[in-house]
């Protein structure tokens, strides 16, 4: 299971693994970015970093992970 491999590689925490789980959903249906509040263990440069070297072992496309405010439509 690839939220496993994330825990396994240090991209995750053991006790993040419902977030790793959710990040895998997305990698493995093609959703290239996923939004979340979750700046400790998901929306973090760090942890992204590592998270897409999992993916690019596993054959898997590099996932962006963003806060809401970063999608913003500022015109709305």
């Amino acid at each position: 299971m690839l939220a496993r491999l994330y825990v396994a590689s240090g991209a995750m925490p053991a006790k993040s693994e419902d977030d790793a789980r959710h990040i895998a959903v997305a990698a493995v249906n093609g959703i290239h970015t996923v939004v979340s509040w979750n700046f400790h263990h998901m929306v973090n440069v760090e942890r992204r970093r590592r998270i897409n070297a999992v993916n690019l072992r596993e054959g898997l496309p590099f996932l962006d992970i963003v806060s809401p405010w970063e999608i913003i439509d500022e015109e709305a």
